[in-house]
């Protein structure tokens, strides 16, 4: 039983656990991609549905929590032998261990080894000398980090919900919980950052009075209701109206197209008639922002009315005029921004989110004390007669154990002229 659990304990804090788990992943990803091309999406969708899958996935962040339990206990054990704890001096713990003849004391010992700029301290006939900082709290970050990410993808695999809506200026906010306000403006204009090209901003007003008026954007996406708010396409709302010699009453409706960039094409079905209106928005002039319709909200428009695979006629005019022709009629009252935008339940983006700065941490933390302040660390004890020396270096353990055999030259050499003696 015991050998069981030692099994089990060395495979959940084993290292290889992490690579051997994103390569089965990966070969999956090759298997995937040879029936779909959304390749991602379809891995992600069988990783939902498979509880295996899931709990392959799971053993990175679970062994990343032993890991840093086996961390901290090494950790420990490493104090309570530099306290005089002989039994806590393991020969794992260290990188070399030796033993040698017998030792008279340690105190030519120590002052040797304060000469080479280590603190010391002797207690109970151990002997440990140290110097520079523990990269421990580095590596607690980076393996924090690590669980964290897996933990964010486990998450945003099997609990992350996607809700589309369309936004329209003047209308309520139509969120997936409701209780949205009057989204009362939309604007996009350059952007004065460095990435994105354009700033697309939609302000909503509260859904109640008193409530402060919510600004969302594209980057960094805003969360509202539980739900991050992802901005996907723009757009334009048009009110119609239309006649025909079959429709002498008229036929009236809002339509919502997806007509940027210019020169796109989206259309307008009249329910229960051959009819089709397709829409577009007209190209710019050269050196002309090409969404400067969006821009001033002026939005000229080019149309073809056709009936069944006929074209009837095809015109352009701007919203709020209309055109008759042959007995048809086409005004456009109206139109108005419209944002085509996710509403995503997605809560291991705040894992992922919290991986990246313990990322950034760890990087700050170590990269000091790995260049200017490494640990170094030599335990000597006597016990039973023998002398037994251990040693371990986190950085620059070449000159360390240049040191560390040197101390025990330096032991040899103290026996033997104390025995000549």
């Amino acid at each position: 039983m015991k050998r069981v659990i030692g099994l089990l304990s060395a495979a959940s804090t084993s290292p290889a656990v992490t690579p051997i788990v994103i390569g089965l992943f990966f070969i999956l990803y090759i298997v995937v991609a040879f029936f779909t091309d959304e390749t991602l999406i379809a891995l992600m969708e069988l990783t939902r549905k498979s509880i295996i899958l899931t709990t392959l996935l799971a053993l990175i962040p679970l062994g990343c929590l032993c890991r840093m339990v086996q961390d901290i206990r090494r950790y420990l054990t490493l104090r309570r032998c530099r306290g005089g704890d002989v039994a806590a001096v393991a020969t794992e713990l260290f990188d070399e261990t030796v033993e040698l003849s017998p030792q008279s004391g340690f105190s030519a010992l120590e002052g040797h080894l304060q000469a080479l700029g280590y603190r010391t301290g002797q207690q109970s006939g151990v002997l440990s000398a140290w110097r520079g900082v523990s990269l421990l709290p580095a590596q607690l970050l980076f393996t924090a980090a690590l669980g964290c990410f897996f933990t964010g993808v486990i998450l945003t695999t099997t609990l992350r919900s996607s809700d589309r809506r369309m936004i329209i200026e003047g209308e309520s906010m139509p969120t997936p919980g409701g209780g949205g306000g009057i989204v009362e403006r939309i604007s996009l204009s350059p952007s004065t950052g460095a990435i994105l090209a354009k700033e697309l901003t939609m302000e909503v007003g509260g859904a109640s009075a008193g409530q402060r008026k919510e600004l969302f954007g594209l980057y960094p996406p805003s969360l509202h209701g539980g739900a991050f708010v992802y901005p996907r396409y723009i757009g334009i709302s048009l009110h119609v109206r239309f006649f025909s010699p079959e429709i002498q009453s008229g036929y009236e409706n809002h339509y919502t197209l997806n007509t940027f960039p210019p020169g796109k094409e989206d259309s307008a079905v009249i329910p229960g008639t051959p009819y089709r209106v397709i829409f577009s928005i007209p190209q710019v002039e050269s050196g002309t922002d090409r969404y400067i319709a969006y821009m001033t909200g002026k939005f000229p428009l080019q149309f073809k009315l056709l009936k069944g695979s006929e074209a009837i006629f095809t015109g352009s005019a701007d919203v709020g005029s209309n055109f008759t022709k042959e007995g048809y009629r086409l005004e456009l009252l109206d139109a108005r921004r419209l944002v085509v935008t996710d509403f995503i339940r997605d809560y291991g983006v705040f894992f992922i989110w919290a991986a990246g700065i313990l990322l950034i941490a760890g990087g700050c933390v170590w990269v000091p004390i790995r260049l200017f302040f490494p640990r170094q660390e030599m335990v000597l004890l006597v016990e039973a007669g023998q002398f037994r020396a251990s040693s371990r270096a986190e950085g620059r353990s070449r000159a360390h154990a240049e040191l560390f055999h040197e101390t025990l030259d330096f032991a040899e050499g103290a026996a033997t002229g104390g025995s000549e003696r």
